[in-house]
């Protein structure tokens, strides 16, 4: 079975040129789950995909750049009776139905959730019978942005600092890491420096840098001998086939800030 990863887009929430940051992951040539939907996220899915919208899409978490296009997949949705798969974990439910709650038709008489098939997580769920499993990012408040793991697979940091607790200690050796990562880092994002800091040498070489600022923030990461995220670049990953099936995760969170 053919899995790949492509890049909707690959930029910070302040990029407009390299897109707000979305992966959508294709299973045999075919779109098969979103990760998050920024505002301009959804038309760039649609000029890639002939039209068509997202059959499923996890969230990362409730920044703007990351669920700005949410209300207009479901309004376009709602009228091409399309029912995405809405992929939530648990501590964002309350905010996105905060966020969309006044998004329904005029006309009334239905739920925004007839239209989305909400799936809330805790740890981990199954799409189309696939299990991924989920930990908790370092990105603002704690438990406000998450990381996806689809084992022996890839793992999707989402906005994040390093989690070499995650990282290190629950992925295997086959993993594609896509990994947020500026030339800077803040208390919110990682930088070039932060990774050598946080990572070994192995992981490195398996890491593909996203969400920068700039086209020209890619020579910093040639220079640092680092792979780079590209919109439209497909990267092949591990087949799901051949990958032993894991249980889902139970890892130990309870140190992560």
């Amino acid at each position: 079975m053919k899995l790949e990863a492509e890049f909707l887009g690959v930029g910070s929430a302040i990029s407009q040129e390299l897109g707000n940051s979305s992966l959508v992951l294709r299973k045999n040539n075919q779109p098969w789950l979103m990760i998050d939907c920024g505002f301009d996220s959804l038309e760039r899915y649609k000029q890639r995909y002939d039209g068509t919208l997202p059959p499923a899409v996890f969230i990362t978490h409730c920044h703007y750049d990351h669920i700005g296009g949410l209300e207009q997949l479901y309004f376009q949705s709602r009228f091409s009776s399309h029912t995405p798969t809405l992929y939530l974990p648990c501590s964002l439910v309350p905010q996105i139905v905060k966020l969309l709650g006044t998004s329904t038709i005029a006309e009334g008489q239905e739920n925004l959730w007839d239209v989305f098939k909400l799936i809330p997580i805790d740890t981990s769920f199954y799409h189309d019978g696939t299990l991924f499993n989920v930990y908790p990012a370092r990105h603002h408040r704690y438990m406000s942005a998450f990381s996806l793991h689809l084992p022996g697979v890839l793992f999707y940091s989402g906005d994040s600092r390093p989690v070499p607790e995650i990282i290190h200690h629950y992925l295997s050796s086959t993993e594609t890491i896509f990994h947020d990562c500026a030339v800077k880092g803040n208390p919110s994002h990682s930088g070039i420096s932060d990774l050598f800091a946080e990572y070994s040498g192995q992981i490195l070489q398996r890491m593909i840098c996203y969400h920068y600022h700039t086209h020209a923030d890619k020579q910093q990461f040639e220079e640092a001998g680092l792979q780079y995220a590209q919109i439209g670049f497909s990267y092949l990953l591990q087949d799901i086939a051949a990958i032993k099936r894991p249980q889902s995760a139970t890892a130990d969170i309870s140190n992560i800030a």
